[in-house]
């Protein structure tokens, strides 16, 4: 698996390369300089496997960047969130 985030701004999407050809992702809405997180999905025969954590924490890094906030909306990726304190400065709960 690539370790690399990729930012698809034009298409509202953070992309994480998995074997096989396939991709975690999520999406969000931006509004200036801030993102909600509004879907994160890991394909079925990848999941269990810790790619969503590491499709979140890489997508957060990726904010922080290039200096954007973000909103999670998502379940999940709230979930993974509020596990940790680290992400408090870019992202409101």
């Amino acid at each position: 698996m690539n370790q690399a985030i990729k930012h698809i701004p034009e298409q509202n999407r953070f992309e994480l390369e998995l074997e096989g050809g396939l991709s975690a992702f999520i999406l969000y809405k931006r509004n200036k300089d801030h993102l909600d997180l509004i879907h994160s999905e890991v394909p079925k025969p990848q999941r269990g496997q810790g790619i969503g954590r590491t499709l979140v924490f890489k997508t957060l890094e990726q904010i922080e960047k290039e200096g954007l906030t973000a909103t999670a909306l998502c379940p999940y990726i709230k979930a993974v969130v509020l596990s940790s304190e680290k992400w408090k400065n870019i992202i409101n709960h």
